[in-house]
């Protein structure tokens, strides 16, 4: 009950990572927005709310778009009357929400698409909702980044070795990676900016996390582990990814929630500025 009559936004809240934040929250007894550009899973998402005894709404919109962003908070305080809670969770590497078949897609529009699905939703929800947050002097925002953003000097973020990638031709990695990265030092920076208000910032990066995003990155994954011929993308993920991990298993989306959740309790007032990793010890430290 920590989040009792508290109401949260979670952008991509309808799948995935967005999804289990949703739900967490719910769990604690905080009423959710969700907003997403997915009106089946959302509602879905929205159902189980619900039948948790908690209110949900969900607002069909595009969080890189400051119009859309503008309206989804004042849906928001005409449902709810109020707004306590900003989670930023959308993102994702682009090509598996752009590329079609027999369609050029050139690295340059990868670059462009990933830093808009990653960085630039976190900013423009940021600056429709901090306004609001000052005004009250009260508010907690989390952005969700990834490990990818944050390996340590001399190692690979996740992937981008079997993403290949060599001289002029990048990993496709490499754009998500630096997206993630900049989410992280935009929770540092507006975390500085926003303490003298009362305002939480804070960053969850998550690990190795199966979600449908993970579903449709599988081919690959696939063609570049020759030893993993004939495996689904579960049998993929357990074998190649889960069993490497030093805990020895795969993130869940429930997980990221859970942090979340405490991040945006009264547990962590004195918590801002701060990217935490749930990886299951890839990246310690």
């Amino acid at each position: 009950m920590k989040l009792e009559g508290k109401v949260a936004m979670v952008t991509g809240g309808g799948a995935g990572i967005g999804q289990g934040i949703v739900m967490q929250l719910a769990r604690a007894s905080a009423d959710v927005a969700i907003l997403d550009i997915s009106a089946d899973t959302a509602n879905e998402t929205a159902k189980q709310v619900k039948a948790l005894g908690c209110k949900a709404l969900v607002i069909i919109a595009d969080a890189a778009d400051a119009g859309q962003a503008e309206a989804a908070l004042k849906k928001t305080l005409d449902a709810f009357g109020k707004l306590d809670i900003l989670v930023n969770n959308v993102g994702g590497e682009s090509k598996y929400y752009h590329v079609k078949e027999g369609e050029p897609y050139s690295e340059e529009q990868e670059w462009d698409d990933t830093v808009r699905l990653n960085l630039r939703t976190t900013m423009i929800m940021c600056h429709t909702i901090a306004p609001y947050f000052v005004e009250r002097r009260s508010g907690k925002i989390v952005n969700i980044s990834s490990v990818a953003g944050r390996p340590p000097a001399g190692s690979r973020a996740p992937g981008m070795a079997a993403a290949g990638g060599r001289g002029a031709s990048f990993s496709p990695m490499m754009s998500y990676a630096v997206a993630k990265a900049g989410v992280i030092q935009f929770t540092r920076s507006l975390a500085l900016q926003l303490a003298e208000y009362d305002i939480n910032v804070n960053c969850v990066c998550p690990g190795s996390v199966y979600t449908p995003l993970y579903e449709r990155s599988f081919p690959r994954r696939l063609a570049a582990t020759p030893d993993a011929k004939g495996l689904g993308p579960r049998e993929y993920f357990e074998k190649f990814v889960a069993s490497r991990i030093p805990l020895g298993r795969g993130q869940t989306a429930e997980d990221m929630g859970s942090a979340v959740a405490f991040l945006v309790s009264e547990d962590a007032r004195n918590i801002t500025g701060q990217a935490l990793n749930v990886d299951g010890g890839q990246f310690p430290g």
